[in-house]
């Protein structure tokens, strides 16, 4: 490790410590040459998911785009800012424990509908709405349609 007084890469680590979640190694470092000591930190580097828009066009995942959409959405409905980080982790998550580290973004769009479409059917249809872009009033009462469907469903089955 280079010193920051002096530049050398001659050091010696003097202690080393773990952090308590054990994401986190700090090191206490000695440089050999000048005698300075300092702190290096290492931390696993998480995989970075990349996404491919419609367009083709690919950019790095983003759990803020997803939280804002689903604020957008949720907008005077019982959502709070706290739900919409746990559904943007919960997804992140899910990408990274399936391996998906190249995901389509309707994939995306689909899992925060299914996630909306059980926490706040109002909320679910508004990012639904503007996600598949709907055209005409019958893509919205497609859309009632269905989620009437799936409440008598449940309601039937319980």
């Amino acid at each position: 490790m280079k010193c920051p007084k002096c530049g050398s890469l001659n050091d010696r680590v003097v202690d080393t410590r773990q952090s308590k979640d054990g994401t986190v190694i700090r090191r206490r470092r000695e440089c050999l040459d000048c005698g300075n000591r300092f702190t290096t930190y290492e931390r696993f580097e998480e995989e970075k998911i990349i996404v491919k828009k419609k367009s083709g066009e690919t950019q790095s995942f983003d759990k803020t785009k997803i939280i804002r959409g689903i604020l957008l959405a949720s907008k005077n409905r019982p959502i709070t800012q706290k739900h919409a980080e746990e559904i943007a982790n919960e997804i992140e998550r899910y990408l990274i424990d399936e391996g998906k580290l190249l995901v389509e973004s309707t994939e995306i769009g689909d899992l925060v509908q299914e996630r909306l479409k059980k926490l706040d059917p109002i909320a679910y249809i508004r990012f639904k709405s503007v996600y598949n872009e709907f055209k005409d009033i019958k893509d919205f009462e497609e859309t009632l349609k269905e989620i009437e469907e799936n409440s008598k469903e449940k309601s039937n089955g319980s």
